[in-house]
């Protein structure tokens, strides 16, 4: 079988991008919530977005700049040091979408769109009316890269979570059935979690000998 082959020194930066959205399939959606220093806020879907560490609980979104300056998220953020970060679920999908239109920065996205918000509890930004689940986050840091394209990496930690109720199992989990998240994949495609199947960790039985030697990777 033939295969393609792309060296990063000899594409650009669009190409890099391409390829990276495609390889790198399904990514969950950071719905961020910011706020800005006048009251204004802003709502914008990030895919560039992972867990940094369990604990402390820190999530990580990678936020580009957009011709050449920086994004009103990343701006808010630093600036008012909170925000929110939803799950996109089937429900919500249609509105995330519309809420990744180049808006001016002291345009209200949730008004531009029609989402009801209520206030967070511990940071300024507000909440989605009726989010299944949303994390009230606090800034950690930012680290910055890139010289011509600059992507701000904006750590935050998670303060609190918002689960509607029904979605919790045995008072742990949430429950990935009845949440129906949203994952991004490469272009305008979304894919839907709805074929889940469970598959257990292998135990393997430490070694006597050596007995502070980790059983999984």
């Amino acid at each position: 079988m033939d295969y393609r082959v792309f060296n990063t020194d000899e594409i650009d930066h669009q190409q890099c991008y391409r390829l990276l959205i495609g390889s790198i399939v399904p990514r969950p959606i950071a719905w961020v919530s910011s706020i800005d220093e006048a009251g204004v806020p802003n709502l914008a879907p990030f895919s560039f977005f992972s867990i940094v560490s369990h604990y402390p609980p820190l999530v990580s979104m990678a936020v580009s700049e957009k011709t050449h300056a920086p994004k009103h998220t990343s701006a808010n953020i630093q600036a008012t040091k909170g925000f929110v970060v939803h799950t996109v679920t089937d429900d919500f999908a249609e509105k995330m979408n519309a809420s990744s239109a180049n808006y001016e920065a002291d345009q209200d996205e949730f008004a531009e769109i029609g989402l009801e918000t209520v206030p967070s509890d511990l940071v300024d930004a507000p909440r989605i009316k009726g989010c299944p689940v949303a994390m009230e986050c606090t800034f950690e840091q930012v680290l910055k890269f890139g010289d011509e394209w600059v992507t701000d990496l904006v750590i935050g930690r998670v303060l609190r979570w918002h689960v509607r109720e029904d979605l919790m199992l045995e008072d742990k989990y949430i429950n990935p059935h009845t949440l129906q998240p949203v994952g991004r994949l490469g272009g305008p495609r979304y894919c839907r979690t709805h074929d889940i199947y469970e598959m257990q960790a292998p135990y393997i039985q430490p070694d006597v000998a050596h007995p502070n030697t980790p059983v999984t990777g």
